[in-house]
């Protein structure tokens, strides 16, 4: 049968969707896909069948969601090629998008029914046809705006300006937004669209001022003469921003927060500052913006954009609900990650404290992050960098090399008081509790001649070969070791803490779903067998391997726990040098 025949015999019994999957599943690019749908488009434009009428029924149609994706891409390639009226168009397309629901393949019909409209009069026709206070054909309002402005674009402004001052939400909310995809390079239709979109924004409600606002920044984007008009507009409506403004605002930083200038991320920054903490999708929109910001050496903006967001919700110092953000400034040069940490802990905010543990806590390497604060601390006061050594230990005392890093960067440049001060504060409280980690690390910085504070670190190296020495002197002290019966019951303890916590990171295990669990009772490697091509059967060896890993307690938490933790809460509330 010719694909002529399979057509009028599938079209005649309502299965034409069917016969796309049948002839195009394998064939979408290929010679036969090709001469497939150039007979449907023929056959289409000669009137012998309508084309589009399946698609106008596919709600009730009983093929699978998975074969409609394919039924649809064959619309997609076929609309903007065929003769038909805009309400047989339309329809067609509205009925894709619905059965295609949320998926993000949903408006790919939508772009070919921008195509098709460029051709003729098709633009104006939609724009005719469509009901502008229909919320549900907003999008079809923005399509037509975009085709019109391919070949009319005064004609495209003229109208989009008239739906702005209109009364209709969703035709405004449009219109808004067609306008930021315009071709503004002509000055004078710049300067009608920066207006018009400059007048009416104090008149729109909250989903088209976030439109009109965006739309001003694409243009300010494409046109730098447009910044400070941009800059106005913005500042003008920080106050009037509700969630939709603010998330469709967040998006627009998300996407161009590195292509925007400084004054205009400033208004946008203050219209972030006001998002509801229950917005999700638009409070991790911000931390890819300030992600990009800072990747883009655009420290201070970014450090801007979230910092406050920090301050006042405690909900988001985990970091996570930021997605990439911790990923971004951990990637920073180790002077901008240093700067971020300085940043935060010298605003005194319990939430950035919070923020900069959480941070560092998602450090992940072979070797402990290193900070290098030379460049960020070269112009604090000498009282400033007391505090900050105060703070860093009391936020940073789980990350003890982090934090010595710090206080060694802080040695540099300090007033002989401060040094002194800094100097027994990297020695009680840092090396005496990890005179492992941290005493390695100084060791190590101490065997370089050419560092700025290689005298005092070679001094505290022995400071703490003493002090190790003299706890070493006594021997060992009967009446101060546990007996067997409290080792064997701490022994139990903690093996029961580890295995539960074992049972529970196997209940998150990505594994479990993928991987049959195996027992071991012995041995040193793994035997299984599978079948493998033509049923062959194979044989997998897998030969074990031990691992491992050990943490260094505080030596300060075992001999006096309460003096300890209290010292790190004084630390940690510091707001003034002592």
């Amino acid at each position: 049968m010719s694909d002529r025949d399979d057509i009028f015999a599938h079209a005649a019994v309502g299965t034409l969707p069917e016969l796309f999957v049948e002839k195009l599943r394998r064939h979408r690019t290929d010679d036969l896909g090709k001469a497939f749908r150039a007979v449907l488009i023929r056959l289409h434009n000669e009137g012998t069948i309508d084309v589009l009428e399946p698609a106008r029924q596919i709600a009730s149609s009983p093929i699978n969601q998975h074969d409609f994706f394919t039924v649809m891409h064959v619309y997609t390639e076929l609309i903007p090629s065929l003769d038909a009226s805009v309400p047989d168009t339309l329809a067609a397309v509205k009925a894709l998008s619905t059965r295609a629901g949320e998926d993000l393949l949903s408006g790919t019909a939508n772009g070919a029914y921008r195509t098709w409209a460029e051709q003729g009069s098709r633009a104006r026709d939609t724009l005719e046809a469509i009901n502008p206070e229909d919320g549900a054909d907003s999008a079809y309002i923005f399509l037509a705006l975009q085709a019109l402005a391919k070949a009319e674009p005064d004609a495209a402004l003229d109208r989009a300006i008239l739906y702005l001052g209109g009364n209709a939400g969703p035709a405004r909310s449009a219109s808004a937004k067609a306008i930021g995809t315009f071709d503004v390079g002509e000055p004078g239709r710049r300067a009608r669209a920066v207006e018009a979109l400059s007048v009416n924004a104090a008149s729109a409600d909250d989903n088209s001022l976030g439109h009109m606002l965006s739309a001003i920044c694409e243009i300010a984007r494409a046109h730098p003469d447009t910044n400070a008009a941009a800059a106005e507009l913005i500042e003008a409506n920080v106050e009037r921003t509700e969630d939709h403004a603010i998330h469709q605002l967040s998006l627009e930083l998300m996407f161009h927060a590195d292509e925007l200038p400084p004054e205009i991320i400033s208004g946008l920054t203050k219209i972030m500052h006001r998002v509801p903490i229950g917005n999700r999708g638009t409070i991790r929109d911000i931390g890819a913006a300030a992600g990009k910001l800072a990747d883009k050496n655009r420290l201070d903006e970014a450090l801007a954009l979230v910092t406050p967001l920090f301050s006042q919700h405690e909900e988001l110092t985990s970091l996570e609900p930021l997605g990439s953000l911790n990923y971004h400034l951990l990637q920073l040069p180790p002077h901008q990650l240093a700067k971020t940490i300085i940043t935060w802990l010298l605003a005194c905010d319990y939430n950035l404290g919070l923020a900069t543990m959480a941070l560092v806590g998602k450090y992940h390497g072979d070797s402990p992050l290193i900070l290098q604060p030379a460049v960020a601390v070269s112009y604090l006061r000498n009282s400033d960098r007391v505090l900050l050594a105060h703070r860093a230990i009391g936020w940073l005392f789980i990350h003890p090399v982090t934090a010595a890093s710090l206080l060694v960067g802080l040695l540099d440049g300090s007033g002989d008081a401060e040094r002194q001060t800094i100097t027994e504060l990297l020695f009680d409280p840092l090396l005496i509790n990890f005179s492992g980690s941290v005493g390695d690390w100084i060791a190590g910085q101490a065997k370089n001649p050419s560092h700025s504070s290689q005298p005092i670190l070679a001094d505290l190296t022995a400071r703490l070969e003493t002090y190790i020495d003299g706890l070493r002197s006594p021997g060992r002290i009967k009446e101060l070791r546990p007996s067997e019966r409290d080792r064997l019951i701490e022994n139990h303890r903690q093996h029961e803490s580890m295995r539960q916590a074992h049972k529970q990171a196997e209940k998150k295990s990505i594994l479990a779903s993928l991987a049959t669990r195996q027992v071991l009772l012995y041995g040193t490697r793994s035997i299984s067998y599978f079948k493998g091509m033509g049923g062959k059967q194979q044989r997998s060896e897998m030969k074990m391997h031990s691992f491992s890993h050990s943490i260094e307690s505080p030596r300060l938490d075992i001999l006096e726990p309460f003096d300890l933790d209290y010292m790190l809460r004084v630390f940690r509330a510091m707001k003034t040098a002592p």
